[in-house]
């Protein structure tokens, strides 16, 4: 009898026992936790944009270019308005002279210095208009034997782009040669030599642009003057970067307005350095936004900017009214990015 009673309460004692084992192990068994939802923020990208143009004059001061350079100094004004209306854009402007007669080695620095003082005009210099006007004034006490490309050459080469004309050329802005005569060009060298020259000096050779305001070949007869021509001015202009069959980077010495005419020169300069921003990564068009400092530029294909998907750009229209916000300030585009995967 006394063992059947022990044998109960050891299996009274083992079933309470399993209970308890049972109870904790429910208790210590966690709550499942359900992951939160994948997020993941949409990549931005941000462009900040600082037009910069370093403007070359080449002007001929030969003995037959006296009213050409009155011409060219009373109209400077239209050229510098022109220049100044985007006020993102920060320019140079320079002024050489084709006379290369007395460049020997210890005369160097004379040849493909820039005229005046200052040695160029920025948007900055005061009294702008005026300074640049008297600089196209070169007096007309230069050699008979005119040379366009060589003082260029002199002009960005060493030892001038680190001496007298230290400052004028930027590695970082487009590089525009513009051409004032009535000859023939006489260098020794060719367009294509030019042409490589001027190319090296940029990584991308489509910010190398070149302008002429000239005698044609084709209107010698017509354009009767002291000097002979032939087409190799002609061409180099043909084969730059902004050159055509049609001409449009040439202006003609026998227009009557060619003065006039030369800001037109100044406009396609504006729109080829500061109208276009090429961006890195595809943008989702909705959530583009183009501001100016505190000036918001609108989605105006007239008056502010444009997409252009074919080349991943945006175009600056020439009708935006900018709003000077004071030096340094550039154009910032914002955006989200397309995910191309």
């Amino acid at each position: 009898m006394k063992s059947l009673v022990q044998a109960l309460c050891a299996l009274i004692a083992f079933s309470l026992l399993a209970g308890c084992g049972s109870e904790s192990a429910t208790k210590l068994v966690p709550k499942a936790v359900l992951p939160k939802e994948g997020f993941s923020e949409k990549p931005k990208d941000f462009t900040v944009f600082n037009p910069k143009v370093d403007i070359l004059f080449v002007i001929d001061n030969s003995g037959s270019m006296e009213n050409v350079q009155q011409t060219l100094s009373r109209n400077a004004y239209l050229f510098a308005d022109a220049m100044s209306k985007v006020s993102i854009l920060d320019y140079h402007i320079g002024v050489i002279s084709t006379d290369m007669e007395l460049c020997g080695y210890f005369n160097r620095d004379n040849c493909g210095k820039l005229i005046g003082t200052p040695s160029f005009v920025s948007k900055t210099t005061p009294d702008l208009v005026n300074v640049l006007s008297r600089k196209m004034v070169l007096g007309t006490n230069g050699s008979a034997t005119e040379e366009m490309f060589s003082p260029v050459m002199e002009a960005l080469s060493l030892p001038l782009e680190n001496t007298v004309n230290v400052g004028f050329h930027r590695q970082d802005a487009f590089l525009a040669v513009i051409f004032i005569t009535d000859a023939k060009e006489q260098s020794k060298y060719s367009p294509q030599d030019f042409l490589q020259f001027l190319n090296t000096k940029k990584t991308d050779p489509s910010r190398v642009l070149a302008y002429g305001v000239i005698r044609k070949l084709a209107e010698e007869n017509i354009c009767r003057g002291m000097e002979d021509l032939d087409d190799k001015l002609e061409n180099f202009l043909a084969i730059a970067s902004n050159g055509d069959k049609s001409q449009k980077n040439i202006l003609s010495l026998c227009l009557p307005d060619y003065g006039v005419k030369l800001a037109e020169f100044a406009k396609d300069i504006v729109r080829r350095s500061a109208g276009t921003v090429k961006l890195s990564r595809i943008p989702n068009v909705k959530t583009i936004k183009v501001t100016y400092g505190t000036q918001v530029i609108p989605n105006s294909a007239t008056s502010g900017w444009v997409y252009q998907p074919s080349t991943n750009s945006i175009l600056l229209s020439e009708g935006i009214n900018w709003n000077y916000q004071g030096p340094g300030v550039g154009l910032s585009i914002d955006f989200e990015v397309v995910d191309v995967n």
